[in-house]
């Protein structure tokens, strides 16, 4: 006995008739009467008497009715509050991050977000790009949607570019040059990110296509953000490569400038990224389908 059955049973119960059950049904009546005959052979009763045209319902179909009724109000429950669900975004919004979204893209977009899905509550938690991809590859993922600086491909993951970026080299607002050679450049005392940053994969790639070795580079120093490398720029302890999203309020408070390297452009990409093998909760995928909306280049 199943839902459909019973949907098919109770349409004939309360119109006393195959052929209008059938077209209310929008079905055919041989359906209609297949229905009830298999009804009536898996319970191993009679649901209805036949008397010419007309039919009259047993005591049994009576009984079944009422239990009937009451089944496909749940299931019509059921439904209603699946697709309330589905449809209203509601609950945790859990975000793993590397360091440039978390500091200066997703902090951009929460009021978006917030018109979007006013019931949501957004989580983030930062980390570097392989510890994000890490993040969402466990058995069970914590978090809904990772944001990261460098495409890392796995067949168990989707991504969707939402921004293009560009790694620079900054200096202290004194220093008397807005340019250098790439020769220049390898001497300077630099400060660079941690190995497993998006920054640093971008940066090395950039270089190794220019026959550059990071061992042939003068590192003072590996620091684990953004914010680090300018700080200590600004302290007068090197020179950094960072993202131009993390520079915008110091080059407009002439804190830091840009020098350009003839010859190497640094370039790379901010993608959201999300397992394809689990279904996203309401939240992740608004999100997911309005990304090109929220991270709208012109307003980010």
């Amino acid at each position: 006995m199943d839902l459909r059955q019973l949907e098919v049973f109770s349409k004939v119960f309360e119109l006393k008739s195959f052929s209008k059950a059938a077209e209310k049904l929008r079905i055919s009546q041989p359906t209609v009467s297949a229905h009830i005959q298999n009804l009536e052979d898996e319970l191993g009763i009679k649901l209805f008497d036949r008397m010419g045209r007309k039919i009259l319902p047993t005591l049994e179909a009576r009984i079944l009715y009422r239990h009937a009724v009451e089944l496909l109000k749940k299931k019509e429950e059921a439904l209603s509050e699946l697709l309330s669900v589905t449809k209203k975004s509601k609950g945790t919004l859990k975000l793993a991050v590397s360091n440039i979204p978390g500091d200066y893209l997703i902090p951009h977009i929460l009021l978006k977000l917030k018109h979007l899905m006013p019931e949501v509550v957004v989580q983030v938690e930062i980390f570097d790009s392989k510890k994000v991809i890490k993040q969402l590859k466990e058995v069970i993922p914590e978090y809904d949607i990772g944001f990261v600086g460098s495409l890392i491909t796995d067949q168990k993951l989707e991504y969707k570019k939402i921004l293009d970026d560009e790694i620079v080299l900054i200096a202290p607002p004194y220093y008397n040059s807005e340019k250098m050679t790439l020769e220049d450049f390898k001497k300077l005392p630099l400060l660079i990110r941690e190995e497993d940053s998006g920054t640093r994969i971008a940066v090395e790639r950039a270089l190794k296509e220019k026959g550059i070795s990071s061992l042939s580079l003068n590192i003072t120093a590996f620091l684990g953000s953004n914010t680090a490398i300018k700080e200590a720029v600004k302290k007068g302890v090197g020179f950094g490569l960072v993202s131009k999203y993390s520079i915008k309020e110091e080059l407009d408070c002439n804190k830091l400038k840009t020098i350009k390297i003839e010859g190497l452009s640094i370039k790379r990409s901010f993608y959201a990224v999300r397992r394809n093998d689990i279904t996203p909760i309401p939240a992740a995928r608004t999100l997911w389908d309005n990304l090109e909306k929220l991270f709208n280049s012109k307003n980010t």
